[in-house]
């Protein structure tokens, strides 16, 4: 004949009682073991703050002609600061589109407008060691006047009294530490003859 296993309530609430202790101290370990508390996890301190203080500076020669200072503040996480400074600048249009009288055309002027200034992207990153790495994109543009107001260069127009756009831009990727200074570009303008010089500064914020 085959066995039969007769469990009584006895024996139930035996295992029961045995195993409910059991698990009611394993549990609360395991746990803690799993999640560690929020004093327990490492914590991240914030990012360190840093003010880019850069330069672009005009020579002719030996004499300083312009220098246009600008300063921004980033935080060393990539987030990038954007600063843009300029003017809308009046371009007389002139058109002849009817004729007088006598047959001969008749000028008409009309202005456009067209922008003229600074544009700075900049943002940072900690490369170890107390450094940090600079992502700087800097446009700039400015209005002479035409040759009358402005020497001859190599490239220079003989057009009196025309206004003249110069602009240059550039990106540069310098590392520094706290209090650094660094000359970035050194570049002549091909139409007055001047040297532009970009010179970069950074310091962390206390």
């Amino acid at each position: 004949m085959p066995r039969r296993f007769v469990v009584t309530l006895s024996t139930l609430l035996a295992f029961g009682v045995l195993a409910g202790p059991a698990r009611s101290q394993q549990s609360p370990e395991a746990e803690k073991a799993e999640a560690p508390t929020a004093s327990e996890r490492p914590r991240r301190g914030p990012s360190a703050t840093l003010r880019v203080h850069l330069v672009i500076t005009r020579f002719q020669g030996e004499k300083k002609v312009e220098s246009l200072p600008y300063t921004l503040n980033v935080t060393a996480e990539g987030h990038k600061a954007r600063l843009r400074m300029g003017v809308e600048t009046p371009v007389p249009v002139t058109q002849y589109t009817t004729t007088t009288s006598e047959g001969s055309p008749k000028p008409s002027t009309s202005f456009q407008y067209k922008n003229v200034g600074t544009n700075i992207d900049c943002s940072a990153r900690e490369v170890g060691e107390g450094h940090y790495e600079l992502m700087l994109g800097i446009e700039n543009s400015s209005v002479l006047a035409g040759p009358a107001s402005a020497p001859p260069g190599p490239a220079s127009p003989a057009l009196e009294g025309v206004p003249l756009f110069r602009s240059f831009s550039a990106s540069i990727q310098p590392v520094l530490r706290d209090g650094q200074s660094a000359q970035m570009i050194a570049s002549t303008d091909p139409v007055t003859g001047e040297v532009v010089k970009i010179d970069v500064t950074l310091n962390v914020v206390r």
